[in-house]
C-alpha cells in the first residue's frame, strides 16, 4: 500500500501537483475497489485555504492528508561530552561547524577501515570540507578543540546539489588509529541490530539516539516525500524521497541531533535523520526528516557495522 507525497511551498509547486499521475492503493487486502489519496505538507500558512489546495483534495476524492510543518531547517547546532569509546549518538562534526550526532559506524563495501556516519553538513561543512580533514568529538560547540579531540579524518561524501533534487546529506569519517568504538550501543534504546529488509510504511515505531535530545521515540508519518525544501547555508536545497517522523508527546529532534540513526522497534535502521521543523505536525511539536538509509548506504557505497 503506497500513498504519494507533495510538499506545497507556493502556486507554482501546487500547479505542478495538478499535473502529476495519480496514485492508487487499496483499502486493505482484501478489498476489491481502490481510492485514490495522497499526503501533502503545506510550509506556508497562507496556502492552508488557497484555491489551488482545494483543487488537490478535491482531485483526490478527499483522501488527502495535510499538515501544515513550517519551515523545514537543518538539525546542526545529550551525549556533548567527551565519550571514549565513541558511541552511537554523541557529539561530533567538522573543526569549522558547531556540533552534530554521529549516526554509526560504517566501512567501505570493498573492505576497509572502520568510520562513522553522519550527514554531509556535520562532517563536510556543505561541501566546502576537503577529504583528510579533522573531525572532532566533542563538536566545537560542546568544547572539542582540534589539538586534544581529532577522533577522525573526512574521507567522502555526497554533495549537496542546489539545482536539482537531493536524496541524501551524508558523510563518512575513517577513524584515527587508537580510536575505539562501540558499534551496537544506542544509548537508553538497546543494541543496534543492523538495516531493516522492506519497505519503510506508514505508523512504524522508530526512536534514536542524538547529541541533543539523546534518546526519543516516535512514528513514520508518511515515505517517499518529495520536495521537502530545507534551509542551508547553501541556501533552500530541495530533497525527494524522504521518511518523515513525528512524536506524539515531544519533539522527536532538535537543533543538533542531525546526523541521528533513525531505528524501528526491532532496532534495524531505518532512515538518517537530517532535517525538522519546530512547529507544525499533527500534535504541534514539529515534523523529522531522514533519507533512507539503504539509500545513503548505497550513495556512499559503504555498509553498516554492527560487529567489530
Amino acid at each position: 500500500m503506497q500513498r504519494r507525497s507533495v510538499h506545497v511551498r507556493n502556486r507554482a509547486d501546487a500547479t505542478r501537483f495538478r499535473s502529476l499521475p495519480k496514485t492508487r492503493y487499496c483499502l486493505h487486502r482484501f478489498a476489491k475497489t481502490c481510492r485514490e489519496t495522497s499526503d501533502v505538507r503545506i510550509q506556508h500558512r497562507g496556502l492552508l485555504q488557497s484555491n489551488q489546495l482545494h483543487q488537490i483534495e478535491r482531485r483526490a476524492k478527499g483522501e488527502t492528508d495535510v499538515r501544515y510543518i513550517g519551515r523545514v531547517h537543518i538539525r546542526a547546532a545529550s551525549l556533548r561530552a567527551r565519550q571514549r569509546p565513541l558511541i552511537i549518538g554523541c557529539s561530533v562534526g567538522h573543526q569549522k561547524i558547531t556540533a552534530g550526532t554521529l549516526g554509526a559506524f560504517v566501512r567501505p563495501k570493498a573492505a576497509g577501515p572502520l568510520a562513522m556516519l553522519s550527514n554531509n553538513h556535520v562532517l563536510a561543512n556543505e561541501n566546502r570540507a576537503k577529504p583528510g580533514n579533522a573531525i572532532l568529538q566533542p563538536g566545537t560547540y560542546d568544547g572539542g578543540k582540534v589539538s586534544a579531540d581529532e577522533v577522525a579524518k573526512l574521507t567522502r561524501f555526497v554533495r549537496l546539489r542546489r539545482t536539482r533534487a537531493n536524496t541524501v546529506d551524508a558523510a563518512f569519517a575513517t577513524l584515527d588509529n587508537g580510536i575505539d568504538a562501540d558499534v551496537t550501543k544506542l544509548r537508553g534504546i538497546g543494541k543496534l541490530k543492523g538495516v531493516r529488509s522492506g519497505t519503510v510504511v506508514d505508523e512504524i515505531e522508530v526512536a534514536k539516539v542524538g547529541r541533543t535530545t539523546g534518546a526519543t521515540h516516535g512514528r513514520v508519518t508518511a515515505f517517499e516525500v518529495d520536495d521537502v525544501v530545507v534551509d542551508y547555508d547553501l541556501g533552500s536545497l530541495r530533497f525527494n524521497n524522504q521518511l518523515e517522523i513525528e512524536s506524539d508527546d515531544a519533539p522527536f529532534s532538535s537543533g543538533g541531533d542531525s546526523g541521528s540513526l533513525i531505528a524501528d522497534s526491532d532496532r534495524f535502521a531505518v532512515g538518517l535523520l537530517f532535517a525538522g521543523s519546530d512547529q507544525g505536525g499533527v500534535h504541534g511539536h514539529g515534523t523529522t526528516y531522514a533519507n533512507p538509509i539503504q539509500a545513503v548506504l548505497d550513495a556512499l557505497d559503504v555498509r553498516l557495522v554492527v560487529q567489530w
